[in-house]
């Protein structure tokens, strides 16, 4: 399983306060900031991503406000949210 786990936008990539990881089918993206954050995986790009159904059917609206731009790869999470997109049903 940990070859399957990556931080793709650590090191200089990195924004302050945003974790974002890659577990095979899924992308996690961690926004402790009090600002909305865009993370922006170009290798990703193309790919059909979506709000994981287990948080798209749920209660909290704030993590429904969660977006995936398949144009250029870039996921936006709104402030103090932690997001789980995937490509999978």
């Amino acid at each position: 399983m940990q070859s399957r786990l990556s931080f793709p936008l650590s090191g200089t990539d990195e924004t302050p306060g945003v974790i974002t990881m890659r577990l095979g089918e899924l992308v996690v993206v961690f926004n402790a900031t009090p600002e909305r954050q865009e993370q922006r995986i170009t290798a990703l790009a193309g790919t059909g991503y979506r709000l994981h159904p287990a948080q798209s059917a749920g209660g909290d609206a704030v993590v429904k406000t969660s977006s995936y731009a398949k144009g250029s790869g870039t996921f936006t999470v709104p402030a103090r949210t932690v997001a789980v997109f995937t490509t999978g049903g």
